[in-house]
């Protein structure tokens, strides 16, 4: 069966998949013939993010489907590097002991013991950035809101920013996960500086 993809720029193209191909395999086809990293690709299709662990006939992907492919541009991970090592030099360095990480990520109680002042929760300025938009808008939460605070956040700096968003819903995606609103930043590993995307739609089948 052949399956069209569309991207942000350039023309669609189309791909060969079997019945079978889980969203996985079909990231790696298209590395191997558009030459995009499988770790830089996230497959929309009729408003839900495509997981990789599902195959086609879970996705109801069925033959001429168009699948949307979010890449990002270099641009906006050149700019979000060069933001993150600024961040670097301005924050004081953190004691670190090999009990205060897990699998690579401080453990969540450490973090909280260390970030809290005088009992205040800890403060995260994240940059949330629209679907295909090159302008990131600042935002601060608290790393033990959920995520669903984030929405009445945007709604405070809509008019300040001329933010534009979404009318029919929306949801947020952090290193290509999306997030879920009944869980805090701190549980999705949201860091100081961090970006959140902005997506249209919603997300449903258990995603």
């Amino acid at each position: 069966m052949d399956v069209f993809f569309e991207t942000q720029k350039g023309s669609p193209f189309s791909i060969e998949l079997g019945y079978w191909d889980t969203v996985f395999e079909i990231k790696q086809k298209i590395e191997k013939y558009q030459h995009i990293p499988v770790s830089k690709q996230t497959l929309f299709f009729q408003g839900n993010v495509l997981q990789d662990h599902l195959n086609i006939e879970q996705c109801m992907i069925l033959d001429n489907s168009r699948i949307q492919l979010y890449v990002p541009s270099p641009d906006q991970t050149s700019n979000q590097n060069r933001y993150n090592q600024v961040l670097k030099t301005e924050q004081s360095p953190q004691p670190k002991s090999t009990e205060q990480f897990v699998n690579g990520h401080q453990d969540s109680t450490v973090m909280m013991a260390m970030s809290n002042n005088n009992n205040n929760p800890k403060k995260l300025k994240v940059m949330v950035l629209l679907k295909c938009g090159t302008r990131k808008i600042p935002v601060e939460v608290n790393a033990g809101d959920n995520v669903g605070e984030l929405r009445k956040e945007l709604a405070k700096v809509q008019q300040r920013f001329q933010l534009s968003l979404p009318q029919d819903g929306y949801f947020f995606i952090y290193k290509q996960n999306v997030m879920d609103d009944d869980r805090s930043f701190r549980w999705h590993r949201v860091d100081h500086g961090d970006t959140i995307e902005i997506f249209n739609g919603s997300v449903s089948g258990g995603s």
